[in-house]
């Protein structure tokens, strides 16, 4: 999983037994990067893979929450939970609960850095042992970032 790429792309790692950090760079700054990630009209049009998002819901403020809500091929589901921490345009962490399951917690930190006149995007995913992160793997947790990240991208682009 441990990916290599050049600027623009997505860099995937595990860290250790627990996590996974997301690296991305974007050319835009930190509060147009941070406003896509936050802002509910915007979210919908690049945070989905194959299943589309049909409902989304996040009050990016500590001690607010989020709802994003998925559906396609038959299936729906959603991630939800508490957003702990919150310094726009820099910083998130949040716990992230699949369809309120909590044997699928998982604590992610988004941090925005300046990068030029760009912004360096790292998130790391935390899960809670070794075989918690494995079956988050296997289920394709991490699939399609390249795709999801791209379309963050254009729809910035897009203004």
């Amino acid at each position: 999983m441990n990916k290599d790429l050049a600027d623009g792309q997505v860099q995937v790692a595990q860290q250790g037994d627990t996590d996974i950090v997301v690296r991305r760079s974007f050319t835009h700054p930190p509060a147009r990067v941070w406003r896509a990630m936050t802002d509910p009209a915007i979210l919908p049009r690049w945070m989905a893979t194959l299943d589309a998002m049909t409902g989304c819901q996040i009050d990016a403020r500590p001690g607010g929450s989020f709802r994003y809500d998925f559906a396609g091929e038959g299936r729906a589901f959603y991630f939800s939970g508490p957003v702990l921490q919150a310094d726009a345009p820099r910083h998130m962490a949040v716990v992230e609960y699949f369809n309120d399951d909590p044997a699928s917690e998982t604590h992610v930190k988004t941090d925005l850095a300046e990068e030029g006149t760009g912004t360096r995007m790292t998130v790391v995913m935390r899960w809670p042992n070794a075989a918690a992160r494995e079956a988050a793997v296997a289920s394709g947790r991490t699939h399609g970032l390249d795709e999801v990240y791209g379309r963050l991208d254009a729809v910035l682009t897009e203004g």
